[in-house]
């Protein structure tokens, strides 16, 4: 049984449970958290269910089915969206895996749909929220967080509050990048999502033939498979320090289900980003840490959303 701290609730929390959806490219991910803490309750539907038809009516339909299989009626709903969101945290501007969202204003019209208040939010600042909130980034700040999933992506916490910039601040993993290599067909060669996130390892096991959950743990079996996967962690590294040149974090975050995979060399990774980041040169520590949580850190991360956007609306 997981245990988890017991952080402390927010007056919407202790109105009624948040329903958190993570609308992923593969699989929409659904979670509960009520009273600062996350419930059991988990679900998995494939995201070509929002790919035919009417996306926002699907999803509404899918929500209405797990709120009736939890027994929980959600008080406000968190989603987190692939893709860049409007400064008014409620249109779309593009989702690449959901074309049906792009343009969309999803917060006011999945809200509508369900009676109750839907707010919008990037996946990556969901997690690094939730791990300062309540995993291994509590009480930090200035927290630059990295997320090695399907893509890449980013979040950085300043003064308590994450950054934004103008909208989308942090899609690093659209950052331009150039390396050597066999790249996926269809994919953007100059982009570094092509190079270091878990669709570029899909490409070098296929191309190895190995399964993808054993890639990390036979590499020592045939050279070439390692020089891969050792290309792969430095360009992994390139982008840490990359980002930690333009932020200056005080503390550097690493997660995502890349990181997490069996044999996955966190130790290479670490020495790494010391040899590349500007802390190197500076005489200060690198503060390195790995999250805690995983997927479960959305939840956490979601209370906080709601909490900051209950403190908005109080100060209107």
């Amino acid at each position: 049984m997981t245990i988890f701290p017991v952080a402390r609730p927010s007056a919407v929390e202790e109105g009624g449970p948040i329903l958190v959806i993570d609308i992923g490219g593969t699989h929409i991910k659904f979670g509960y958290v009520r009273d600062g803490r996350p419930l059991a309750y988990r679900k998995h539907v494939p995201t070509d269910a929002l790919r035919s038809g009417d996306a926002i009516d699907a999803l509404s339909r899918i929500v209405t089915e797990v709120a009736a299989e939890a027994g929980l009626k959600p008080a406000s709903v968190v989603a987190a969206v692939p893709g860049f969101i409007d400064t008014d945290h409620d249109r779309v501007l593009h989702a690449e895996n959901v074309a049906g969202l792009n343009g969309r204003r999803l917060g006011k019209e999945l809200g509508s749909r369900l009676g109750c208040r839907v707010l919008l939010e990037r996946d990556a600042v969901l997690a690094l929220m939730g791990e300062t909130r309540a995993g291994a980034a509590q009480h930090a700040d200035h927290v630059l967080g990295i997320f090695f999933g399907t893509g890449i992506g980013a979040a950085f916490m300043d003064g308590g509050k994450p950054f934004r910039g103008a909208g989308w601040a942090l899609e690093i993993g659209l950052m331009p990048f150039v390396a050597d290599g066999a790249l996926e067909a269809g994919s953007q060669p100059d982009c570094l999502e092509t190079h270091a996130s878990g669709r570029a390892l899909k490409q070098i096991a296929g191309r190895f033939d190995v399964p993808i959950e054993r890639v990390f743990s036979v590499p020592e079996a045939d050279p070439a498979l390692h020089e891969a996967l050792v290309h792969f962690v430095r360009h992994q590294a390139l982008a840490v320090g990359m980002a930690a040149a333009m932020i200056s974090p005080a503390t550097i975050l690493i997660g995502g289900g890349v990181v997490e995979m069996a044999g996955y060399p966190r130790a290479m990774l670490h020495a790494l980003i010391a040899s590349y980041v500007p802390a190197a040169r500076t005489g200060r520590p690198l503060d390195l840490r790995w999250c805690q949580y995983g997927w479960d850190a959305v939840l956490y991360g979601a209370s906080s959303i709601v909490s900051e956007n209950q403190k908005q609306t109080i100060e209107r």
